[in-house]
């Protein structure tokens, strides 16, 4: 993407960011929603690529009211919930001035989607991790999480790099991780690991709690978002481009093509993320890929010459 259209998209956002409300499972009543325009007959659905949604128990209660026939106003009911976890979502940018960031599947830069903490976990990570002024430790320098500079600030539990194509209505989703859930695991066995004064030492210089104090963080705090992170991603992803821009044709990398594509040579992210995830998700791997893609040479020439080479498209 060009960075003029990237810091279009980024105005979108009311004040920069949009509260996103998530419940385990919540993402299987958005996808009914996409597909269920009008009332439906449940037996129509079970042969649809829905079908493996109507098992989600949070479906399920609504099939049982719902006589036989799934209306869209009953999958916009069901999405309330009483306890939800409340994050926010921001724009960012992968690649600045440059014309081909790395691990992008084409030259220019990404557009970067930012699932944030809400206040009450900000609360309780200040006051028994007490990052240092300024501080984030938990988010690798140099990937694209929210830089928040005032007191308040907010902190990013995970993020997804896209690439659009707004004039043909086209998305790839090219990446999603959470860097804070990986370093917070390692602090945490660090502090289960050594005593209090080794674990000082070893992470003053990014946070001054101490080892009891960081370990219930880690232990009571994380556990709520460590379930949810990559389905309430995933799912805040597809709100974003098919709710805020209406974009209908949307790609998703498996693990072989994100390797070759983005030319990954060491530390390939997870293969869940790219294959059972997505799977539950109802994206479909196929021939087809974007067409911003196919109009690069070098993509091109991957998607021609590797045997089985795809992407996997989201169906609904």
């Amino acid at each position: 993407m060009e960075l003029q259209e990237i810091d279009t998209l980024r105005a979108l956002l009311p004040a920069g960011r949009t509260v996103y409300s998530y419940f385990k499972d919540k993402y299987s009543l958005q996808l009914l929603r996409y597909a269920v325009r009008r009332p439906t007959p449940v037996a129509e659905l079970r042969r649809q690529p829905v079908a493996r949604l109507l098992e989600k128990p949070a479906v399920r209660e609504v099939l049982a009211r719902c006589g036989g026939q799934l209306a869209p106003a009953q999958l916009e009911l069901a999405c309330g919930h009483p306890s939800p976890q409340h994050y926010t979502l921001s724009l960012g940018v992968w690649g600045g001035e440059r014309t081909h960031a790395p691990q992008t599947s084409r030259p220019g830069a990404n557009l970067v989607l930012q699932l944030n903490f809400s206040q009450e976990h900000n609360q309780a990570f200040q006051r028994l991790v007490r990052p240092r002024p300024g501080g984030d430790p938990f988010n690798y320098y140099g990937h694209p999480a929210l830089r928040d500079e005032r007191e308040n600030r907010r902190y990013t539990l995970a993020w997804a790099r896209l690439d659009l194509d707004l004039e043909h209505g086209e998305a790839l989703i090219e990446e999603l991780q959470s860097d804070w859930l990986r370093a917070a695991a390692r602090v945490g066995e660090s502090a289960r690991q050594l005593g209090e004064e080794q674990f000082r030492r070893r992470h003053q210089y990014r946070f001054q709690g101490g080892r009891q104090a960081v370990l219930q963080y880690c232990e009571q705090v994380l556990p709520a978002h460590q379930g949810l992170w990559d389905e309430a991603l995933l799912a805040a992803v597809l709100f974003f481009l098919r709710e805020e821009l209406g974009l209908a044709r949307i790609w998703m990398h498996t693990p072989r093509s994100g390797v070759l594509l983005k030319n990954i040579r060491y530390g390939a992210p997870p293969t869940s993320l790219y294959s059972s995830l997505p799977q539950r998700f109802c994206f479909i791997p196929g021939a087809s890929a974007p067409a911003f893609l196919t109009r690069n040479r070098r993509a091109a020439r991957y998607l021609r010459r590797e045997p089985g080479l795809c992407l996997q498209q989201f169906c609904l």
